[in-house]
């Protein structure tokens, strides 16, 4: 039975990870659903209103806002030259490589792997102002979970080693990888300047200025999307849903493993 309770515990084991993952993101539902959805122009006069009676840096809110981003200084993505205030890249070499096996009689027999790796990536994010029509605050969105969208997809075959490939800024030079390479895969991913936004986050104003930042309290949501509340609110009770149906059936799998170990 060793071998089939050791099975057992881990397909459990996986069951209640599972299981805590969705118990977590209900507490993050709930999180996002308590905070206060109000027009910016209302937060900050909260905020001021906070301020003139207990001093700068005591106004502490959690806020839930959709607006515009708008942005003085914005980036510029490496592949598409998209005005942003996030984006990442990445390049991907897709290769073949030669492997060795025996058969069953012993005779070595040549077969070919796919296989890929990054070769090169980056990643950039800026501070940036949300107006949603009565105001604007700054927004600093380092630590957020950013919901990008994808700008650039694609895959350019390898060409002759020595000539120089890319896209946008980006150039590759086609000699400094090995051989085998079947070509090289192009993707980013942006939040693009004048693209509507909903912000969950804590508003505060240290330092004197009101700006939406990563919460001070561990576990709570912070994040930009340019999906609308309804939209990350279906999309989380969907993914409740699965976590939860999947802790269920490794659970289920779990203890048939079990007595299947009990009845042999």
């Amino acid at each position: 039975m060793g071998p089939f309770l050791v099975i057992s515990v881990l397909f459990l084991a996986g069951s209640f990870g599972v299981s805590w993952w969705a118990r977590r993101q209900v507490t993050r539902s709930q999180a996002m659903a308590q905070a206060s959805g109000l027009p910016l122009s209302q937060l900050k006069e909260d905020a001021a209103s906070v301020a003139q009676e207990m001093g700068a840096g005591s106004f502490r809110q959690q806020v839930k806002i959709r607006g515009r981003i708008v942005c003085d200084s914005p980036l510029v993505s490496e592949l598409t030259h998209t005005p942003c205030v996030s984006y990442r890249f990445s390049v991907t070499r897709e290769y073949e490589q030669v492997l060795w096996e025996k058969d069953a009689s012993g005779k070595s027999i040549q077969r070919l792997q796919r296989k890929s790796e990054v070769v090169a990536s980056n990643e950039a994010v800026t501070s940036f102002w949300l107006d949603d029509g009565t105001a604007r605050v700054l927004v600093h969105p380092e630590h957020a979970k950013i919901d990008q969208i994808k700008t650039h997809a694609s895959f350019q075959p390898a060409t002759t080693p020595g000539i120089s490939m890319g896209v946008g800024s980006f150039v590759l030079n086609m000699g400094a990888h090995g051989g085998g390479t079947l070509g090289y895969r192009y993707e980013e991913y942006c939040l693009a300047t004048g693209l509507e936004v909903t912000i969950v986050a804590e508003a505060g104003d240290d330092g004197g200025q009101l700006a939406l930042r990563r919460p001070e309290e561990r576990g709570v949501p912070f994040l930009v999307s340019p999906r609308t509340f309804a939209e990350l609110a279906r999309s989380n009770q969907t993914l409740v849903a699965i976590l939860r149906g999947v802790s269920i059936g490794l659970a289920a799998v779990a203890v048939l493993i079990f007595l299947l170990g009990v009845v042999r």
